[in-house]
């Protein structure tokens, strides 16, 4: 592994950038990509559907922010070659194809990005290649922060396009982001991205590529395949939505942490939990999601509602959003670092009165000590500051870090941190949570007027960072940004807002209106 060098300021990549990269193009169904034969390695069924079926896809927004991540990190890999020439033609391949080949025999070579390869049907385009003396180097580049299985993958497809097509690429690079990196500020990513030597481990792979693509024509000559929803799903996956619609109303997999249990299940032909044999689940969460949805009664132990209503007054309702940049753009941050930019805190005061407060830093510039502050002025001096979950512990823990002077205030928040999610996972279940325990899921069984769905574009934490990004773009419109950021403010608002309504309503009092 060798470091390579990235001297030049970060970019902001625009959401709005990657609609070429997610829409449908049908000038590229007469080739096979590396894209597509990754799909089908992964789950032939979605194969089939990107091909075929191209209406039902339903892009996430998880895939929306790792495509945003890629362009930029892609775009930063590329300034360190001096000369280097980009081809366009995303709508048109057999351009790029000429283009790239033209390109390939000039007479002193320059670094080519995107350059465009056709060999036996199968379409490859490289981030980076590098001329050397005995050839070419390919550079393939990456936002993770480390080597996946499958980059080698997808190396090893466009090896064998490169090789096919006459190109002597004697190295195989992945160039991913270095998560120890820390950013000084001054506008130098010397060290952010390292380039990792996969040449072997992808050599090896070569022999399986006919394989694959074998694979890949049998797939698409054939019907739809028949494949049942398991590990292969993805949160990314355009298609879930269309392959739950198949499911029985209440499926095994909803079943916890059940995996070995799931696959058992669906082997043996059981695919709804209602139709479990008695005594055949012997975890405790697994059987009390059965009963539940068997005789379709909530379950909700006495324990819970006596332990909340002894939590004294003020309680604060606490919950944070954060953004983790692949490229830091503030002194002391490193990339992926979760970096809180938005809290909003609900106050209960003795008899129900009800105050909210709020924090969302717009300006673009770090954030963090102005949350820090923010916060610790909210949260006053006394009183339990209830979470779901883990997450605001381990934000305040790296928040420390930033804000070493604040030490011991955000020290006394973490300590009068009162974690909601384990309690209701030890003592409340409603068949309509199928068997998820996240807010969202909980919260339309105690209160049904409040519902996340009827929120304007930020629905869940990740689209929460896009909006984030946008509002911090100078280039957004105004009028855009303005309302992201009502949006945003909405969306936090009532993560704690569903937190009041969830303890009001295990010790009886009337909810929020």
């Amino acid at each position: 592994m060798h470091t390579v060098h990235y001297r030049h300021c970060a970019r902001t990549a625009s959401v709005m950038a990657i609609n070429h990269f997610t829409t449908y193009n049908p000038s590229m169904t007469s080739y096979i990509t590396k894209s597509r034969v990754l799909s089908g390695l992964r789950c032939p069924k979605r194969l089939w559907l990107q091909t075929n079926k191209p209406e039902l896809a339903k892009p996430s927004s998880t895939s929306q922010l790792t495509i945003a991540n890629g362009i930029e990190v892609g775009s930063m890999a590329r300034l360190n070659y001096l000369g280097g020439i980009l081809i366009g033609h995303i709508e048109q391949p057999d351009l790029a194809v000429t283009e790239t080949a033209q390109l390939i025999a000039r007479i002193p070579p320059v670094p080519l990005f995107e350059a465009a390869f056709v060999h036996a049907g199968a379409l490859v385009r490289t981030d980076i290649l590098v001329p050397t003396d005995s050839g070419w180097r390919m550079v393939e580049v990456k936002s993770s922060g480390s080597v996946k299985d499958h980059h080698l993958i997808d190396c090893a497809m466009q090896l064998w396009v490169l090789e096919g097509a006459g190109v002597n690429v004697p190295q195989v690079s992945v160039a991913h982001v270095d998560t120890g990196f820390v950013y000084a500020g001054d506008g130098n990513y010397d060290q952010l991205l390292l380039e990792e030597d996969v040449t072997e481990q992808v050599r090896a792979l070569l022999p399986e590529v006919p394989a694959w693509l074998a694979s890949h024509r049998a797939i698409l000559g054939n019907l739809m395949p028949c494949i049942r929803m398991g590990s292969q799903c993805k949160p990314d996956c355009q298609f879930k939505a269309y392959c739950e619609q198949e499911l029985p109303e209440y499926p095994v997999s909803i079943l916890p942490n059940g995996r070995k249990l799931i696959t058992d299940l669906q082997d043996a032909g059981i695919e709804d939990v209602r139709d479990i044999p008695d005594g055949m689940l012997t975890h405790e969460k697994h059987i009390r999601v059965w009963q539940a949805t068997r005789t379709n009664q909530p379950f909700i132990s006495d324990e819970l509602r006596d332990e909340l209503a002894k939590l004294p007054y003020p309680r604060f309702y606490l919950d944070f959003e954060t953004i983790n940049f692949v490229i830091p753009r503030w002194v002391d941050t490193r990339p992926h670092q979760q970096l809180p930019f938005q809290w909003s805190c609900h106050i209960e005061r003795q008899g129900g009165a009800l105050v909210h407060r709020e924090f969302l830093d717009t300006s673009g510039t770090a954030p963090m000590r102005a949350f820090a502050e923010s916060l610790i002025d909210a949260v006053e001096d006394d009183g339990p500051i209830i979470v779901y979950g883990s997450f605001e512990s381990t934000v305040l823990k790296g928040l420390i870090n930033f804000c070493p002077d604040l030490e011991c205030n955000l020290n006394d928040i973490i300590d009068r941190l009162v974690n909601l999610l384990p309690w209701l996972q030890n003592h409340y279940y409603h068949p309509a949570m199928k068997g998820s325990w996240s807010i969202k899921a909980v919260l339309p069984t105690v209160a049904p007027h409040l519902d996340y769905s009827q929120l304007e574009d930020v629905q869940n934490g990740t689209l929460a960072q896009l909006a984030y990004m946008d509002i911090i773009n100078p280039e957004t419109d105004a009028t855009e940004r303005d309302q992201k950021i009502h949006n945003l403010l909405k969306y936090c608002e009532l993560d704690t807002q569903a937190m009041v309504e969830v303890v009001r309503f295990f010790v009886g009092v009337l909810p929020v209106r």
